[in-house]
Formats: structure tokens, C-alpha cells, sequence
């Protein structure tokens, strides 16, 4: 009798186990993300290559009516040592405490322009094949701390976030000192598909040193010549325009970056990324974009540059899950005289980006 009634508390035991996780499994989505390029890129001399791009595993679940999960992991090729790695790009929790406010806890992308709130890594969702160049160089990619959110507020749908966490020289485990960075910034959406948004961004580094969210090419990392020691003051300012309606898309990001360093003063840096498509049907949409970047001569934080790429394309959607792009591009590439080469150089290219999700 005792052996009967174990065994059917043991199968219902089971039976609510399963009814349990299943129900866990419907409240979680399993996607992913990945694409595959085709450049030929003439400077000195002619390249012709196909290339494997980032693979992105993107989770999200909803643990309970308030409390949600967001996981984002990366396989990517790394030019330095020659074989893919990967990386945690997004890891955090989200508590919904109140009619579109929340409080999130984690790593982030920080939140600091359009197409950092908006796009994640698959790139199946941008409107051109790269990221614009001040994502290389001036803006603090990810931040691991805590976030204050407000979204779809009002007639205007306004949204503010402030973050407070580690900052740019950090890893995902430590940070020197006891500065933290702090991010303020705010959006309103007055027409369907429009946004309207500026940031602040404020860090003091006590070295010149990369982390896990840098983004940055930094001088120490580049340039051995150019290492000191010491803190540098970063403030960014971000201006987004946004505007994808049926037709017409237009996707402007403006940045200044300002750096101060005790030995070369003040360093003034400005980025801009302009993106204009037209949508001939539902398929079809030819663009053309614009990026620019500076970094002044006496930044001894950023490595000082100045790059100008124009680019004409054509983006083919399949579905919202699969898509061709095509472009045109020239990129001009300024050398500063702090730099072991000087003068200028031109690169052309013609590149096909082949993006999916699954």
C-alpha cells in the first residue's frame, strides 16, 4: 500500500513539474541571430573575401507578471588571436514596478543614442551593414549596473532612463576607484515611427586603461608611445533623430565627446551618422548614408583621427527575418601628425551582407 502511494505521489509530483516548466518554456523565446558578408575593398591593392559576421543567441522570458529576463550572447571573430570567442553583450533583470516604469539590473547597452536602445547585435535589423564609426571610438557600448526606465509616457510618449553603474575602464567584475558612470537621457515621440532623443553621459577614469565596456580604439590599446597614467574626465552629449514611416527613413546620431586629461588639457570630438532610405514597396529600399567622425590632436584617451565614409546601397527584405543589403562605399581616412603615418587615404569598396534570424 505504502509502495502504491509513493509511486502516485511521485508521477503527480512529476506530472506538476512538467505542467510547471512547460508553462516557464511558453513565457520564454529562443532566438537567434547571425549574417554572412561578401567585400572586395580596394586601397593599395585589390581584396576579395566572403566573412562569417557575429552570431547573436538572444533569450527572453517573463518569470512573473512584473519581473522579466533579457540575455544576449555572442560568437564573433577575433582579429587578434585568429578564432571565434564569445561574450556576454546583455545579461539583466527587469522589474516593472508601475505603468511603464521600471527598474533594471544588469548589463545594458547603455543607453545613450537610437540605435543603442533600439538595435541589438543581429544585424538583420540595421538599415545598413555597419554600426556608425562613433561606436568604435566615443560611445560607451555596454554599462553594468542599475537603470531607472520610463517608456511610452504621455500624449508624446515620453522616455527617460538613468543609469548609475561601472564605468568605461571597468570589467564585468571590478572597477578601480570609486567613480561611477552616470548616464541621463530622454526621448519623445510626437508621430507614428518618429523619436526624438538627447543623452548625457559622464565618466572619470582613473586610467587610461580599456575595459569590457570601452568600445572605444584608446590610445594605450593602439599606440604604446602614447601611454600615461593618470585620470581622464569623459562627458559625451547625444543628440538622436529618428523617423521610419511607411515610405521614408531617416536615422541621424550626433555626438560630442569631450575628454580632459591633466597633461594635454581639454580635447573636443565630434561624430555624425546620417542615414536616408526610401521604401519603393515593402521589399526595396535603396539608402545612401554619411558618417563622419573627428578626434582631436591632443586626445590622449581616443586615438585621434578623422574619417569620412559616403555610401549608396540597396536593401532587399525577404521577410522581417531575412534580408540582402548592397553597398557603395568610399572611405577617407585623415592621419594626424601624432600618428606614425601622416597625410590621407581612400578606400573603395563594394560589400554584400547577407542577415538572418531564426
Amino acid at each position: 500500500m505504502l509502495r502504491k502511494a509513493t509511486i502516485t505521489l511521485a508521477f503527480t509530483l512529476g506530472c506538476f513539474l512538467q505542467n510547471k516548466l512547460h508553462a516557464q518554456l511558453k513565457q520564454t523565446q529562443f532566438n537567434g541571430f547571425g549574417h554572412v558578408e561578401y567585400s572586395l575593398i580596394r586601397k593599395d591593392s585589390s581584396d576579395s573575401y566572403f566573412s562569417l559576421g557575429e552570431h547573436d543567441f538572444f533569450i527572453t522570458s517573463n518569470l512573473s507578471k512584473r519581473i522579466s529576463f533579457l540575455g544576449e550572447y555572442v560568437i564573433r571573430f577575433d582579429q587578434s588571436t585568429s578564432f571565434f570567442r564569445t561574450s556576454i553583450e546583455r545579461s539583466f533583470l527587469r522589474y516593472s514596478y508601475s505603468n511603464n516604469h521600471n527598474i533594471i539590473a544588469g548589463k545594458i547597452h547603455t543607453p545613450v543614442n537610437y540605435w543603442n536602445d533600439v538595435y541589438h547585435h543581429g544585424r538583420v535589423f540595421f538599415p545598413v551593414i555597419d554600426r556608425p564609426f562613433s561606436f568604435s571610438y566615443m560611445v560607451p557600448l555596454h554599462t553594468l549596473g542599475i537603470q531607472m526606465q520610463g517608456q511610452n509616457l504621455g500624449n508624446l510618449g515620453f522616455g527617460y532612463d538613468i543609469v548609475l553603474g561601472n564605468g568605461i575602464a571597468s570589467s564585468d567584475n571590478f572597477q578601480k576607484g570609486i567613480n561611477p558612470s552616470l548616464t541621463t537621457a530622454f526621448h519623445i515621440k510626437p508621430l507614428p515611427g518618429m523619436r526624438i532623443g538627447v543623452s548625457y553621459y559622464h565618466n572619470q577614469l582613473k586610467e587610461n586603461i580599456a575595459g569590457s565596456h570601452v568600445g572605444h580604439s584608446i590610445a594605450t590599446g593602439i599606440a604604446p608611445s602614447r601611454q600615461y597614467k593618470g585620470p581622464v574626465n569623459f562627458q559625451l552629449i547625444s543628440g538622436s533623430f529618428a523617423w521610419f514611416e511607411k515610405r521614408f527613413e531617416l536615422l541621424n546620431e550626433f555626438s560630442f565627446n569631450q575628454t580632459r586629461t591633466d597633461s594635454l588639457g581639454t580635447a573636443n570630438n565630434v561624430a555624425n551618422f546620417t542615414y536616408v532610405g526610401y521604401r519603393l514597396n515593402d521589399q526595396n529600399i535603396p539608402f545612401i548614408l554619411v558618417d563622419y567622425i573627428k578626434i582631436a590632436n591632443n586626445d590622449l584617451h581616443i586615438y585621434p583621427t578623422e574619417l569620412l565614409k559616403t555610401a549608396v546601397g540597396y536593401r532587399y527584405e525577404f521577410n522581417y527575418l531575412v534580408n540582402l543589403k548592397a553597398q557603395v562605399e568610399h572611405t577617407w581616412k585623415k592621419h594626424s601628425g601624432n600618428h606614425l603615418i601622416h597625410g590621407h587615404t581612400g578606400t573603395l569598396g563594394f560589400r554584400l551582407q547577407l542577415a538572418y534570424g531564426f
